[in-house]
């Protein structure tokens, strides 16, 4: 009997010893198991988009959109003040700029939106909604998940007619151009309805042309279905 309990005394001493060696090796590196890293798993599995504020703050902070990106996603979510309950979550994120400051952002999490806002607010979590940003500007998007056909077009024939009149003849050419030049608008998306916020898109087919073409999307089985195209000329 003796025996077992050395054993069992040895075992737990070894188990303990793993686990905080696992949490310090690992931490904030791809173990999904970890809160926090579980939360921004989900953040970055969406289109991650900044308002024009927001992407000015960026600037100042001396980083590049990659290198925030990356800086963020290595930071630590701050649960206790974060929003965690109801359909709309705002997390915080706490981080370091290259000279040492210690910054913090919040990133929202809407139920159902394919689309989580980086917003640099002196409010608390609890104040930020997902449609408080600057509406008259199109925000810039920082990411876009990896896939090739995320976006793709609803099985509406008249969608598609418009579509190729316009010259997107299929979803690899729609998922290219909003890849390339996509903007988020956030006068025309409607962030807040339930169960399926409506989110608007907008781009141009070429760098010359003049008609931007603003498309409404919904989050639609882990892809983005695009359901509706309108297109706006510049009269200069």
């Amino acid at each position: 009997m003796k025996d077992f309990f050395r054993r069992l005394k040895y075992y737990g001493l070894g188990f303990t010893i793993g686990a905080i060696m696992v949490v310090f090796m690992f931490d904030n590196k791809g173990c999904s198991w970890f809160p926090s890293n579980r939360v921004k798993d989900n953040l970055f599995n969406r289109m991650i988009v900044v308002n024009a504020s927001s992407f000015d703050e960026i600037k100042e902070q001396g980083f590049t959109e990659s290198e925030f990106l990356k800086t963020v996603q290595a930071g630590t979510v701050d649960f206790g003040k974060s929003k965690k309950q109801g359909l709309d979550k705002v997390y915080r994120i706490d981080y370091e700029t290259s000279k040492g400051k210690k910054k913090h952002c919040f990133m929202t999490m809407g139920d159902e939106s394919f689309m989580t806002e980086i917003i640099f607010s002196p409010k608390k979590a609890s104040q930020i909604s997902p449609t408080n940003s600057d509406t008259e500007l199109p925000g810039t998007i920082l990411f876009i998940p990896k896939n090739e056909f995320l976006f793709y077009m609803d099985s509406s024939t008249v969608l598609k007619e418009k579509m190729k009149s316009i010259g997107i003849k299929n979803d690899k050419e729609l998922n290219r151009l909003i890849r390339k030049n996509g903007r988020f608008n956030f006068s025309r998306s409607f962030l807040s309805q339930h169960p399926k916020p409506v989110h608007c898109l907008q781009f141009n087919v070429s760098k010359t042309s003049k008609e931007t073409l603003f498309v409404k999307c919904i989050w639609y089985k882990d892809k983005i279905k695009v359901y509706d195209l309108t297109a706006d000329t510049l009269d200069f």
